[in-house]
C-alpha cells in the first residue's frame, strides 16, 4: 500500500497546483467569464465522456500497467499547451487533451488500489486519505510560490502529472480481475444493474446540488461582506473533518456499514446545504463549511467502495469511471450550467434553496439505492472475487460427479487457497466462507 501512498500523494500535489488556480489563469489571459464558464463545461463534457471509456479499456486489460502513464503522458501534454498557446484557438484542443489525460488517472488508479484492498474494500480510505492531505498542505504552497503568475501552476502540475503517472506503474496489475467485456457493452452493463443505477442517480443530484452551491460561494459570501481571507478560510477548512473521516472509515464501515455511512454523509451536506439557506453571517456559513468536509469524505468513500462491491463481473474500472464522470464532471456542467441560470432568476440564495431541496431528494434516492444491500456480503456477480485463482475454477470441468458435489468441492478449494493467501498477509472476506462448514471431508478427499 504504500506505493500507492506515494502515487496519491503525486496526483493530488498536481490536483493543487491547477484546481484553485485555472480558472485564475484564463481569466488573466483575458477570457471573458463566459467563455471561461463555456470552457469549463467543455472540458467537464470530455471528462464525462473520458473516465468511463478509460475504465473500459482498464477492465478490457485488467493486467496492463501501460494505460496509467499514457493517461498522465496525454494531461501533461494538454497541460502544457495551455501554458503556451494563450488565449488562441488551440486553447481549446489543448484543454480537451488535458482533460481526457485527468479524467482517467483517478478511476484507473482507484480501482488498482480497491484490487490491492483485496474484500475489505474500506481499507482504501486509508490511502486515499493521503491524496486529500497533499491537496490540503500543498494548495497554499503552490499559491504562495506562483503568487500573481498564474502561468507558474504548470510548473509544478506537469512534472507532478507525469511523475504520478510513473509511480502508478509501480502498483501491481489486477491479478484478481476477470477479462472484461467489450468496450460498447461494459458501461450497458454498469448501467443496467439496479444498485448502481439507483445510487449514481442519487449521487447526480446530491453532487449536483453541491456544485450549485458551491459554483457561486465565494460571490454569496462576498456579497455578505466576508473578506478575502474569510472565503479562503472557507474553502479550506473543508478538509479539516474530510481526512479524519477518511482515515477511520473502515472502523466506522465495520461498525455501522458502509451503506449507513454513505448516507450519513449525504445527509450532512444536505444540512451544510439547508443552512447555507437560512443563515447569512458569513462566520456561521464558515463554520458549516468545516462540518460538510465530514459529509465529504463518508460520500465519497462510501460511494466508490459501494460501486466497487456492486459492480458486475468484468467492469470492476468501467463502473469507477462512470462514478468519476457522474461525481465530477456531469454534476459540475448541471450545477453550474443550470445553476447560473436560476441564480440569475431567483437571486443566488434562491438557488440555494432550490439546491437544499435537491440535496434532500439525494438521500432519499441514495438510500432507496444502498441500504437495501445493507447486512449482505456484496454483490455475488462483483468484479473482483476474492483472491481465486482461476485454475480453481476448471476444477470442476475436469469431474463427473453430481452438480452439488462439484460445487462443494469449489467452494473447498477456494477456502484453501484463500487461507494460504491469508496466511502471507493478504485479506481473506471471511463471511464468504461459512459454506466450507457444511462440506463434508470425505467428499473432498
Amino acid at each position: 500500500m504504500r506505493r500507492a501512498v506515494i502515487a496519491y500523494v503525486i496526483l493530488y500535489v498536481a490536483v493543487a497546483a491547477y484546481s484553485p488556480y485555472l480558472q485564475q489563469y484564463y481569466k488573466g489571459l483575458g477570457i471573458s467569464l463566459g467563455t471561461i464558464g463555456a470552457l469549463v463545461a467543455f472540458t467537464s463534457a470530455v471528462a464525462l465522456i473520458s473516465a468511463p471509456t478509460w475504465g473500459a479499456i482498464h477492465d478490457r486489460y485488467p493486467t496492463s500497467r501501460f494505460f496509467l502513464p499514457l493517461a498522465a503522458g496525454i494531461g501533461a501534454l494538454g497541460a502544457t499547451g495551455l501554458a503556451t498557446v494563450g488565449a488562441s484557438l488551440l486553447l481549446i484542443p489543448s484543454a480537451a487533451a488535458f482533460a481526457l489525460g485527468m479524467a482517467g488517472m483517478g478511476p484507473m488508479m482507484d480501482v488498482r488500489v480497491l484490487d490491492m484492498a483485496g474484500s475489505d474494500r474500506t481499507r482504501y480510505a486509508r490511502v486515499r486519505v493521503w491524496g486529500s492531505i497533499s491537496f490540503m498542505v500543498c494548495t497554499p504552497i503552490v499559491g504562495f510560490a506562483i503568487g500573481e503568475d498564474y502561468r507558474g501552476l504548470f510548473f509544478v502540475a506537469v512534472p507532478m502529472i507525469l511523475l504520478g503517472g510513473l509511480a502508478a506503474m509501480l502498483l501491481p496489475g489486477r491479478a484478481g480481475g476477470v477479462h472484461g467485456v467489450s468496450l460498447r457493452r461494459a458501461p450497458g452493463r454498469v448501467l443496467g444493474h439496479r444498485p448502481i443505477a439507483l445510487f449514481l442517480i442519487g449521487a447526480l443530484v446530491g453532487w449536483t446540488a453541491v456544485y450549485a452551491q458551491s459554483t457561486f460561494f465565494s460571490i454569496y459570501l462576498r456579497g455578505l461582506g466576508a473578506s478575502s481571507d474569510q472565503i479562503g478560510l472557507a474553502w479550506s477548512i473543508q478538509a479539516a473533518l474530510e481526512v479524519p473521516s477518511m482515515i477511520f472509515f473502515p472502523q466506522l464501515s465495520r461498525r455501522f456499514g458502509t451503506e449507513r455511512l454513505i448516507v450519513l454523509g449525504m445527509a450532512i451536506i444536505a444540512c451544510r446545504l439547508i443552512a447555507n439557506t437560512l443563515f447569512v453571517s458569513p462566520s456561521v456559513l464558515i463554520a458549516c463549511s468545516l462540518v460538510q468536509g465530514a459529509g465529504y469524505g463518508l460520500l465519497l468513500i462510501g460511494g466508490i467502495a459501494f460501486v466497487s462491491r456492486q459492480a458486475p463481473k468484468g467492469t470492476a474500472a468501467t463502473a469507477q469511471g462512470i462514478l468519476n464522470g457522474v461525481t465530477f464532471s456531469l454534476s459540475v456542467i448541471i450545477g453550474s450550467g443550470v445553476g447560473g441560470q436560476l441564480a440569475g432568476w431567483l437571486t443566488i440564495r434562491g438557488l440555494y434553496a432550490v439546491s437544499a431541496g435537491l440535496g434532500l431528494v439525494a438521500i432519499v434516492l441514495i438510500a432507496l439505492a444502498v441500504l437495501p444491500a445493507s447486512g449482505r456480503p456484496g454483490n455475488p456477480t462483483r468484479s473482483e472475487p476474492v483472491a481465486v485463482d482461476s485454475r480453481v475454477d476448471r476444477v470442476g470441468h475436469d469431474l463427473r460427479p453430481e452438480r452439488a458435489e462439484v460445487e462443494a468441492v469449489a467452494r473447498v478449494l477456494r477456502h484453501v487457497y484463500t487461507r494460504r493467501r491469508g496466511e502471507r498477509g493478504v485479506d481473506v472476506d471471511h463471511d464468504e466462507l461459512v459454506d466450507v462448514a457444511e462440506v463434508d471431508d470425505r467428499r473432498v478427499e
